[in-house]
């Protein structure tokens, strides 16, 4: 669950234009799960957080690969 909060956390302090540019990612939705995992921890359902961290964060894990990739090069 943390790694999960320090990446909405890092979502929410990206750019404006950047978060534009890369629109194909749900930045309201991952800065919004951190929200409320802090501020709503006792109303989290396990199940969105297992579903998330086994199946949305290695898909997160591939755009920013593949973003990352492109601004910096891949090798």
């Amino acid at each position: 669950m943390h790694k999960l909060i320090v990446i909405g956390e890092a979502a929410a302090r990206l750019s404006n234009d950047f978060r534009t540019a890369h629109a194909e990612l749900d930045w309201p939705g991952i800065i919004g799960f951190r929200n409320l995992a802090v501020h709503e921890y006792f109303a989290v359902s396990w199940s969105i957080v297992w579903v998330t961290a086994t199946e949305d964060v290695p898909t997160l894990r591939s755009h920013v690969e593949r973003i990352l990739g492109e601004a910096f090069g891949s090798g």
